[in-house]
C-alpha cells in the first residue's frame, strides 16, 4: 500500500495543514483467522479458535484431505498429510503456509 504524500517544512517537520489520510477500515483478515474459518466450514463448527485441535473438533482423514486441498488451491502451498496432522491447530497450519509461501 502506498502512503499519501506529505508536505515537509524546511525545518524538517510535517505541514499540519496538509491533508491527512486515515488507515483504511477493515484491513486484511489475518491468515490464522482465514484458516480457522475454513476449518469451521469443513468441520461444521460455528467457531474454531487458533489453538483448537483438529482431532478434538472431530476432524478425520477425509476432512484433513479436504483442508489440504483447499490450502493448495487458495494459498498455493502444498502441505503433506504428515505435516498437517502434526500441526493439528489452525495457528500451526497458518505457520506452515507462511513458511511455504516464503520458500517459493
Amino acid at each position: 500500500m502506498e502512503s499519501a504524500p506529505q508536505t515537509i517544512h524546511p525545518r524538517g517537520g510535517q505541514d499540519e495543514t496538509a491533508p491527512q489520510h486515515d488507515a483504511p477500515q477493515g484491513g486484511p483478515v489475518p491468515l490464522v483467522d482465514e484458516i480457522s474459518a475454513l476449518w469451521g466450514e469443513l468441520l461444521d463448527r460455528p467457531e474454531v479458535r487458533p489453538e483448537d485441535d483438529f482431532f478434538a473438533l472431530g476432524g478425520n482423514s477425509l476432512t484433513g484431505i479436504e483442508i489440504i486441498e483447499r490450502v493448495a488451491r487458495d494459498y498455493g502451498v502444498r502441505l503433506s498429510v504428515r505435516d498437517f496432522y502434526l500441526a493439528q491447530t489452525p495457528a500451526r497450519v497458518a505457520g506452515l503456509i507462511e513458511r511455504g509461501r516464503s520458500s517459493t
